[in-house]
């Protein structure tokens, strides 16, 4: 039985420490899409949610470690490295704002935090069970997530004519 605990133990510590390194490429890739709308109003709601996606960040790695488990280090030298490229924008290199590649950065953008959101799913599920979580932490994690998706898609909504729309000719 005690395999078992360390065995699931070691893939919830494994599970955990992947997010939280893909979590410092979501912080990036918030900042770059900041820079594709700067000098819109969208610019702000972009920067504002790169620190949303920073504190959620900060929140996984206290409950990783309240948990009773510890970053990998191979996986903090990825981190940093990811903050020192952080300036490269791999889905819009040239954070040109009405092409699809910006439809594309939005649509990573919502992904990245339905994944998260699943994540926070996948922990409170696991709370029924295990009284190292932290439900009310778990349930606001799941309600920020929900309210990062809201904004990414207002954003996509107020956006996409300016992509796609065809003008009348």
């Amino acid at each position: 039985m005690t395999d078992r605990r360390s065995d699931a133990d070691d893939n919830l510590a494994t599970y955990l420490n992947e997010h939280l390194l893909a979590s410092e490429g979501g912080v990036q890739a918030f900042k770059a899409a900041a820079r594709t709308f700067e000098g819109t109003a969208h610019e702000q709601a972009l920067l504002a949610l790169s620190g949303e996606i920073e504190r959620d960040r900060r929140d996984l790695a206290r409950i990783i470690q309240q948990l009773g488990f510890r970053p990998k280090g191979w996986k903090r030298l990825l981190t940093g490295l990811l903050r020192i490229g952080g300036g490269v924008n791999p889905v819009n290199l040239l954070r040109l704002r009405r092409s699809s590649l910006a439809q594309m950065e939005l649509d990573f953008l919502t992904g990245a935090v339905r994944a998260k959101r699943s994540m926070w799913d996948s922990l409170l599920e696991l709370a029924e069970s295990d009284p190292r979580q932290d439900r009310a932490l778990l349930l606001s994690l799941q309600l920020r997530a929900d309210q990062q998706i809201e904004e990414i898609q207002r954003i996509n909504r107020e956006t996409v004519r300016e992509r796609f729309h065809r003008s009348a000719d």
